[in-house]
């Protein structure tokens, strides 16, 4: 076997003189890597390619045995070069092909292991329309009432999850905002719709910026309908249009709890079918590539209102996620629980929190922006009166459910201590400690006595004295503001 090992001359030799000394020495205590317990190496191969998976399986009999352990397969990602070959174009240079040996040994081999199939093709469409086919293939020969090879039986008959992440934008620009868009179709449509019919015990189903024309879209999920209308427990399809078209089959699979869509591609008909339908969750996301909120028009009030009446346990998430300075859609009288932002350009503004709170004031639990902000968005030192702690303020006031709030603008401890303060069911709080300012520029208001005013405006003066009231008050013990490094990782699904 080859493996590829890229170090200096040097430092080859170095280490070989470094392993035979130890080799020499009596007491030299070796580590039990060998010996680590199935269920460690089962965390640990997951996380490898394939690839790195193969060269780990070489090292001894324990991690031999672990590449074959169910788990490290629990999750199959196929990109462009997974399981392929490189061969030279004229056009483009060297390109990765896919291996079809290679493919058909590790089908064989794991094929019955896989749990979730995760395809994230860049430009080698042509790879995925091939693994497509070959595990289509081989799950119609498992469900032939006789005749299937001995060697293909299970292959596939595991799978839960499928994944699928278009690349739409084929702009060539290096400009990072610069957008062409291209949607998937023909044959590579063709394999994906093939595949999704013969996964007949499918959980969870992800189809993410397909674009497709509305003709296309319309029979989408007629094959999905067809096998997994009584299993299909997760639903997300984002961007399956880039216009108006409402996905009638999103109402009528029986089962299902969580569904994530784009807000072009439901309207009121569709709501009449999520009222009678078991959904719990209902998230409208809008990313990159969706449409601007003002080309969208919003389902009706009277839709949401049916909504709420027949399925009272329905729940709305709304998100943004973009690079530009993108909003949320509001939906009148839906039930949103949340509200998060992942667009570094989108700041608080008081025309969006305002309607936020007017529309959402009595069901709004989560509310944050996520990621740090644009460096051309980062206010510093402003003024009071530019900044958003009214705004926040005036979110937590308003909102009795609000129980996890994110902050990354600039704000003043003042601000923090006042939000805990006036927070009545807050136990979350994510505040960016670079943009907290030291110190109370609020004006005092005639609801303060003497007392509290003085213990904000001294509290206020310390980050410490701040964090240890804020603990108090939210009765969290280990609370502290975040660097940098912690707020980008931190994120508010968890509390969804």
């Amino acid at each position: 076997c080859y493996i590829e090992v890229d170090e200096d001359e040097n430092d080859t030799v170095d280490r070989s003189d470094e392993n035979d000394s130890k080799n020499d020495d009596p007491d030299h205590c070796w580590t039990q890597w060998s010996n680590l317990p199935d269920h460690i190496l089962e965390r640990i191969f997951s996380h490898l390619t394939i690839k790195e998976r193969y060269y780990a399986s070489l090292t001894c009999y324990g991690w031999y045995r672990a590449f074959y352990l169910p788990h490290v397969w629990s999750n199959f990602l196929v990109e462009d070069a997974t399981l392929g070959r490189m061969r030279y174009n004229y056009y483009s240079g060297w390109q990765p092909v896919l291996d079809h040996a290679r493919l058909q040994s590790c089908l064989l081999s794991v094929g019955h292991l896989i749990r979730g199939l995760d395809f994230r093709p860049q430009v080698s469409f042509n790879n995925m329309f091939q693994f497509m086919s070959l595990i289509s293939w081989a799950m119609e020969q498992n469900a032939r009432t006789s005749g299937c090879p001995r060697e293909w039986v299970g292959c596939g008959s595991r799978i839960r999850s499928l994944n699928y992440l278009f690349p739409c934008n084929m702009a060539l620009s290096e400009d990072p905002e610069s957008i062409k868009l291209f949607g998937t179709g023909g044959q590579l449509l063709a394999a994906l719709k093939r595949l999704m019919l013969c996964l007949t015990n499918l959980h969870s189903l992800s189809l993410v910026d397909l674009i497709l024309e509305r003709y296309e879209a319309n029979h989408l999920l007629d094959e999905v309908l067809e096998s997994c209308c009584l299993v299909l427990r997760r639903l997300c399809l984002v961007n399956v249009t880039n216009l108006h078209c409402p996905i009638m089959h999103i109402g009528l699979f029986l089962n299902l709890q969580v569904l994530v869509v784009s807000p072009q591609n439901i309207d009121d008909d569709v709501l009449m079918l999520l009222a009678d339908s078991k959904v719990k969750h209902l998230t409208l996301l809008q990313n990159r590539y969706t449409p601007p909120a003002l080309a969208i028009s919003p389902c009706s009030a009277k839709a949401w209102l049916t909504v709420r009446r027949d399925n009272p346990k329905l729940r709305v998430h709304l998100r943004v996620e973009s690079t530009t300075n993108a909003v949320i859609l509001l939906q009148p009288e839906a039930p949103v629980a949340s509200m998060i932002y992942q667009t570094p350009k989108t700041m608080i503004t008081s025309d969006q929190l305002v309607a936020a709170v007017d529309a959402y004031k009595y069901t709004l639990s989560v509310y944050g922006h996520e990621q740090l902000p644009a460096a051309s968005e980062i206010t510093g030192d402003g003024e009071f009166q530019e900044r958003p702690d009214s705004l926040l303020l005036l979110l937590v006031r308003s909102c009795p459910g609000l129980n996890a709030l994110m902050i990354r603008e600039c704000i003043s401890t003042a601000t923090i201590l006042l939000i805990a303060k006036s927070a009545q069911n807050l136990r979350h709080l994510y505040v960016n400690r670079a943009q907290v300012r030291l110190g109370c520029d609020w004006p005092r208001s005639p609801d303060w006595t003497d007392e509290f005013y003085g213990w904000l405006q001294s509290t206020s003066e310390s980050l410490e004295a701040t964090e240890q009231e804020v603990s108090r008050i939210l009765d969290h013990p280990y609370w502290h503001l975040l660097s940098e490094e912690q707020f980008q990782m931190a994120t508010l699904t968890r509390h969804i």
